[in-house]
């Protein structure tokens, strides 16, 4: 999945400019089709229109006048665009945000509805729908095309668009962007009550994976009195179970038992995890490898988990044995998959190998992931990993690569050292 997130900050800039916040669909589908086409403003108007009143149109400052919406129809093939049903727009955008806010799944294809049609109000139906079916790769086409008409959404549209991008960025453990992202909504006082909600929910998922701490102290409270107020206890309850991981990382795992002894409603397995956790960030990582060994194969958090603290105890045939049984994973996602490469490459490649990916993924890709601890054990390993074939200059390189990133998740700098 590819978002273009300097694109979108950009289109929201305009949009703070021009401050429209009314799109239209004539003069959005119009805009698409001409790029589409390739052709200039000048080539659009000519025989219809001048171009300053296509471009007014194009930008929605203008209703188009009557005598030139057959020629423009023509020219842009635009016959669907002007066939539309604003009640059932509304109806859509209104089953998505239901959607959205109870954890269900759209039963009416929407899609079907909209047929090929490029305008904006088409795409973000598209864009809603396949996010809430965890289609991503057609959600991202309908982003990309989307993206134009940015400056010209109303607040609520573009409140919603925030929101699904930003959700998506977080399931794809793209943490930081989400946040980012996110924080470009409209003010809260310009959205529905649901659409705040779900704003701050995953505003506050991305800070627990980033460690914004001030994030979470401004905003968890205000979100559990809003649940509280409305008595959608099963938000209330999925927020609580993610703030207590996050309450892992600071907290004892004693404390952290004590805690998680009077929450009935989490599973056993999340109770072992919070805990796992906690003792991970603690440095007990022989108790996390054993406390691993039911749940690794089955669920990627764990696998994340258990992975590094091998390699931190440096138990080399468990992990010559993991690589040899890679089959029996259950669920391997984004983030595990970069630790068992790290690791194949670490432990079964040559020299000349291993140093061409350390150069190639370790230092050269600007997006690893944006998991503190898988970072912070990238950067320690490929360090030394440098260090320990004599290549001192790539194992300085190798920090100063890292430390940007991991000061963006929101924890104070630690000071590495070469060895």
């Amino acid at each position: 999945m590819n978002m273009n997130l300097m694109h979108i900050k950009k289109q929201v800039r305009n949009r703070k400019e021009q401050k429209i916040y009314e799109s239209k669909p004539i003069g959005s589908a119009i805009k698409f089709k001409r790029k589409e086409m390739n052709m200039t403003l000048e080539e659009g108007a000519e025989g219809i229109c001048s171009v300053s009143y296509l471009s007014k149109l194009e930008n929605n400052l203008i209703e188009a006048g009557v005598r030139f919406v057959p020629s423009l129809i023509e020219r842009f093939n635009l016959e669907d665009v002007f066939d539309q049903d604003d009640e059932m727009y509304q109806l859509h955008i209104r089953t998505i945000k239901d959607c959205l806010f109870d954890g269900t799944k759209p039963e009416e294809d929407m899609p079907s509805f909209y047929g090929k049609r490029k305008d904006y109000q088409a795409l973000l139906v598209k864009m809603g729908y396949y996010i809430l079916l965890d289609q991503y790769d057609e959600a991202s086409k309908s982003i990309h095309d989307l993206r134009v008409y940015i400056p010209n959404l109303t607040q609520d549209e573009f409140g919603l668009f925030t929101l699904l991008a930003g959700m998506m960025l977080y399931d794809d453990h793209k943490y930081s962007d989400g946040y980012e992202l996110l924080l470009l909504a409209p003010k809260f006082e310009d959205l529905e009550y649901k659409v705040v909600l779900m704003l701050l929910k995953f505003r506050l998922f991305c800070a627990f994976k980033m460690h914004k701490i001030s994030e979470v102290l401004n905003n968890y409270p205000l979100y559990v009195n809003m649940t509280v107020d409305i008595e959608k206890y099963d938000l209330l309850q999925d927020m609580r179970n993610q703030y207590v991981q996050f309450e892992a990382i600071y907290k004892n795992p004693e404390d952290m038992e004590r805690i998680l002894g009077k929450m009935s409603t989490l599973s056993q397995e999340l109770k072992d995890y919070t805990v796992a956790k906690s003792m991970f960030y603690h440095g007990e990582y022989e108790d996390v490898i054993l406390a691993s060994k039911p749940y690794y194969r089955k669920h990627s958090h764990w696998l994340v988990l258990y992975v590094i603290s091998l390699d931190y105890m440096k138990k080399n045939e468990d992990i010559q044995y993991f690589l040899d049984h890679l089959d029996e994973l259950e669920d391997v996602c984004k983030t595990a998959k970069l630790l068992i490469a790290h690791l194949k490459h670490k432990h079964k490649s040559d020299k000349t190998q291993l140093l061409n990916y350390l150069r190639r993924e370790i230092l050269g890709i600007k997006h690893l992931s944006d998991e503190y601890q898988v970072l912070d054990y990238l950067m320690m390993d490929a360090q030394n990993l440098f260090s320990l074939h004599q290549h001192y200059k790539e194992a300085v390189q190798v920090t100063s690569h890292f430390i940007p990133k991991l000061k963006r998740l929101g924890h104070a700098e630690r000071t590495f050292q070469t060895e």
